[in-house]
């Protein structure tokens, strides 16, 4: 484990917004711990791809036409490993980012509609973290607990702020914040936030429209025309050269054409807007 740690205070300096990012995505493990682990794991993974790929150039190609591949892959699987145990942590935030907006609409109706009924605002908070509202329930039982213990409600506020990745609650938090210092009627200010953020999504289904016409081009240029045209033109160019398409550039031209598959599918789920 000290060597783990060694590794990754040697590389910290060069990803500075780990350590935020972890405590956003509330991992408890320290940022030159998950560093390390991260470099160590591409490490194994990149000999492992060696391996295999050493065994399928002996069993496919014996010749050794195929040695490019044998470097190429386990590099590449190394560094593939390396980027997303990185990007862990940011796609930890991320998920909690959708979870909190795609739930922050409906949870402002339920306050709105709690504080118009004549409910304090603690009250208010108490039921809301009682609810399903996903990570924005999560969020507000974090703040319950702490008023609870005996913490003022704008300091809690301001805690639950700060700690937070998601820019629309820690505006709709900031918003609550104001109105509570000022003395300003809260239902008012959480009824302009609900127009505000129900007008926010119309326009984001607007343009997630406009998005897929763009998309479906670039399916079909990368997915279907491009490989058709690019294995005729191998065809054609084996017959008046010495290159010969063999399985190897077949089975590679799958498997990207497979890869390019799964990440336009990531592509197309990453924009689409998250409304429930």
């Amino acid at each position: 484990m000290k060597k783990v740690k060694k590794i990754g205070k040697l590389l910290l300096p060069l990803f500075p917004s780990l350590s935020v990012r972890l405590k956003q995505a509330e991992m408890e493990v320290s940022a030159d711990e998950y560093l390390g682990k991260a470099v160590n794991g591409s490490f194994f993974f990149g000999f492992f791809g060696l391996v295999v790929m050493s065994v399928f150039n002996f069993i496919v190609n014996p010749g050794g036409n195929f040695l490019v591949f044998v470097i190429f892959v386990p590099v590449f699987l190394s560094l593939v490993v390396l980027i997303y145990r990185l990007a862990g942590p940011s796609m930890v935030v991320s998920k909690r980012v959708i979870d909190i907006e795609a739930n922050l609409l409906f949870s402002l109706r339920h306050l709105l509609v709690e504080m118009r009924s004549g409910i304090n605002n603690y009250d208010s908070f108490v039921s809301l973290s009682r609810s399903n509202y996903g990570a924005v329930s999560v969020e507000f039982s974090k703040l319950v607990k702490k008023i609870s213990y005996g913490v003022s409600e704008t300091q809690a506020l301001e805690e639950l702020m700060i700690k937070n990745p998601s820019t629309n609650f820690r505006r709709v938090i900031w918003q609550i914040l104001n109105a509570i210092r000022s003395g300003s009627d809260l239902s008012g200010i959480i009824e302009e936030l609900v127009k505000e953020y129900s007008l926010e999504q119309k326009t984001k289904i607007k343009m997630y429209g406009g998005q897929l016409n763009s998309l479906a081009l670039v399916y079909m240029i990368f997915a279907i025309i491009m490989p058709s045209i690019g294995i005729t033109f191998l065809i054609i160019l084996s017959f008046f050269s010495d290159f010969a398409i063999n399985e190897g550039v077949l089975v590679l031209i799958l498997l990207v054409i497979v890869v390019f598959q799964f990440v336009f599918i990531g592509v197309v789920k990453s924009k689409r807007p998250r409304i429930e």
